[in-house]
């Protein structure tokens, strides 16, 4: 190993959590980071434990992909929902490759009717639906980074899914979310900023690679049917993403791949009033159905938002 390769390993990627939150908060502010973020995971871990309806009728399913740095903010994602919709659903966790034996049993002591899929039992599934052999592209885009495990982990198990991201706390009761699902109607949440963020320009994509998109697709919840992807076409279009657009990098490869997948099912956007994404430490007064913290909306999120669950 280089000693480039050595600095990165040992000191570069440990770190790199640390120098991110002290370059956009400052010194107080990451502190305010850690400190609220060492509460919110003592306060999820003493959750008292919730039973599930047995058979949920109408079934209201939610998957969520987490692992070692986001368990916490599952628990809290999940416990929000409860509180505004109550008990009447499933809830499936999709190891993000970090799932523990610990952080298996901090999941199903919070419910024993949890569903933990490891990530042993994910690969055993993506191994027959979509084997290396056959499609190398999106096994590649699977191992090149976490970001493809929403799309290819929890889709590849049959049927109708709704992903939701871990860094959301529910305020309201999610009708339409849950009309939408119910339905069976794909649907995702959209971005606030102007822009889309895919690998090039949408007329572009269409024009000359055949790939339509839906504009500003956030990640944050998907929801669309598994049984109604063509995995050899969605081959193509990875192979393609990767042989013109690699240096693009993978987040805007994920994003214009998940909004090729949407706009093949006709997905619909959620009301993004009520479906909030806070991207600055600025957060609303407004009781929006749902509220997203990314990029310095961390800081408010860790401090006082999760509060709002347990208060």
């Amino acid at each position: 190993m280089t000693l480039g390769k050595v600095f990165y390993k040992c000191f570069f990627e440990p770190t790199f959590p640390i120098r991110y939150n002290l370059t956009h908060f400052g010194l107080k502010g990451w502190y305010n980071y850690a400190l609220g973020e060492n509460m919110m995971k003592k306060t999820a871990l003493n959750f008292p434990e919730i039973k599930l309806a047995d058979n949920p009728t109408p079934a209201f399913s939610v998957n969520f992909l987490t692992g070692v740095n986001y368990w916490h903010q599952t628990l809290f994602c999940i416990q929000s929902l409860i509180n505004q919709y109550g008990l009447n659903l499933s809830i499936q966790i999709y190891s993000d490759g970090t799932i523990s034996k610990k952080i298996h049993d901090i999941f199903k002591n919070y419910c024993p009717q949890i569903t933990v899929f490891s990530e042993e039992q994910i690969i055993e599934v993506i191994s027959k639906i979509i084997p290396s052999g056959k499609y190398p592209s999106l096994n590649f885009l699977r191992n090149w980074h976490p970001f493809f495990k929403r799309i290819i982990d929890i889709h590849c198990n049959a049927g109708w899914n709704l992903h939701l991201d871990s860094d959301m706390l529910f305020l309201k009761y999610p009708s339409d979310l849950i009309n939408f699902s119910t339905n069976r109607i794909a649907v995702f949440m959209e971005e606030q900023m102007d822009y889309s963020y895919f690998v090039d320009d949408s007329k572009v994509l269409l024009q000359k690679y055949n790939i339509a998109t839906l504009p500003k697709v956030n990640g944050g919840i998907i929801g669309y049917d598994g049984n109604l992807l063509d995995y050899d076409d969605l081959e193509n279009k990875s192979k393609i993403l990767l042989e013109n657009y690699f240096d693009k990098g993978p987040a805007k490869i994920e994003q214009t791949l998940m909004s090729y997948i949407l706009c093949k099912q006709n997905a619909v956007p959620l009301n993004k009033s009520e479906y909030k994404i806070y991207y600055d430490q600025k957060i609303g007064s407004e009781n929006e159905t749902l509220r997203h913290y990314i990029f310095k909306a961390k800081l408010p999120y860790l401090q006082t938002e999760w509060k709002k669950v347990v208060h």
